[in-house]
């Protein structure tokens, strides 16, 4: 994942045409002896091979961590392990060393209260949240990578993640996370395998998730096709979180976002894969009419965040309240067809 996707809190039908060619007539000739008919050529066989499946390389279980049961790095830590297993990747094993960078970040980012985390800073790119100045309370690190140095962490990639103004407990952070379109894409990076977790008791929670992978990155298979919300998932959110940057430029405060998109709904490929959308619908059970849905990808992202194997829909309007919604979609991946389609129920509010 290059630097700028590393965050805080595609339609074309192909088709083939075959022309048969015919060739022109001459006169006839008397006398001539008929030439012996040739025997038909064998057919040369055009079904296209289906790509060779590379097999992944998947954590499906991880020791159990060391965070008190009640705590809400513990309810994070749980609430995002269930997400990751619904899309159909692997989970993450907690690190101590990235719980400290984690906390040791928590703790700069509070004792500078009068940070704009929002900001971005000009030397990297990143929002304040993220950067650290050598001149402040605090100072760990310039970038999370710096940080998890720091304490001993030698990671062969270093990501972070976070949320502040949430509040409410680690389950409730980790769904306003996966409600916005760039931090959901965020949990859903592939190749980490461990992660820190630290959550401040500031009334607006600050969050920090730090994510790495030692030598090995994790792997998912080349054929991977992963979607959220889940087939059949239930009490999914109607609307989307407000996050930074801001997806939707027409909508500028949270009750804007709140009243003018839904739930966000993603389909991921392999890592590295270049996947592109011929249809992306959501329909209203009982309706035959799709609803009105703005479409993300790589190409069509106002912020330039999203990597080339994801995409997503956000309707104009929040999701109705207990309501069956079906999801088809039809594209490529590299090259090769792939559809799917696959049904959820919304939350009662």
């Amino acid at each position: 994942m290059n630097m700028k996707a590393k965050l805080s809190i595609i339609a074309a039908t192909l088709s083939v045409l075959l022309t048969a060619c015919g060739g022109g007539g001459g006169g006839a000739t008397t006398g001539s002896t008929p030439n012996t008919p040739s025997a038909p050529s064998t057919p040369t066989d055009t079904t296209p091979t289906p790509p060779v499946v590379v097999p992944g390389d998947l954590q499906t279980t991880v020791p159990a961590p060391t965070y008190q049961a009640a705590s809400q790095e513990m309810a994070f830590f749980t609430a995002l392990n269930n997400f990751r297993s619904a899309v159909g990747l692997g989970l993450l094993a907690q690190n101590q060393q990235l719980d400290q960078a984690a906390k040791n970040h928590v703790n700069y980012l509070l004792s500078n209260p009068d940070i704009n985390f929002s900001a971005i800073d000009q030397a990297t790119g990143r929002p304040m949240f993220h950067v650290e100045q050598q001149t402040r309370s605090g100072f760990t690190g310039v970038l999370e990578s710096d940080r998890a140095k720091a304490v001993g962490y030698m990671g062969a990639y270093v990501g972070e993640s976070g949320a502040y103004g949430l509040g409410n407990g680690g389950a409730k952070v980790l769904a306003d996370l996966a409600s916005g379109i760039y931090h959901r894409q965020g949990l859903m990076f592939q190749e980490q395998r461990e992660i820190g977790i630290s959550m401040g008791s500031d009334s607006a929670q600050t969050t920090v998730i730090e994510l790495g992978y030692m030598t090995a990155p994790q792997r998912n298979a080349s054929n991977f096709v992963g979607a959220y919300p889940a087939d059949k998932q239930t009490d999914v959110p109607l609307a989307s979180y407000q996050e930074v940057p801001n997806p939707y430029p027409e909508l500028t405060t949270f009750d804007a976002v709140q009243k003018g998109t839904s739930y966000p709904i993603s389909i991921v490929t392999k890592s590295n894969t270049t996947l592109t959308v011929a249809t992306f619908t959501v329909t209203e059970q009982g309706q035959t009419e799709a609803l009105p849905m703005r479409l993300f990808t790589k190409d069509s992202d106002p912020n330039k965040f999203l990597l080339g194997n994801i995409a997503f829909v956000v309707g104009r309007a929040p999701f109705k309240a207990n309501t069956n919604y079906t999801v088809r979609f039809v594209g490529t991946v590299d090259g090769a067809a792939i559809s799917k389609t696959w049904t959820f129920t919304t939350a009662s509010k």
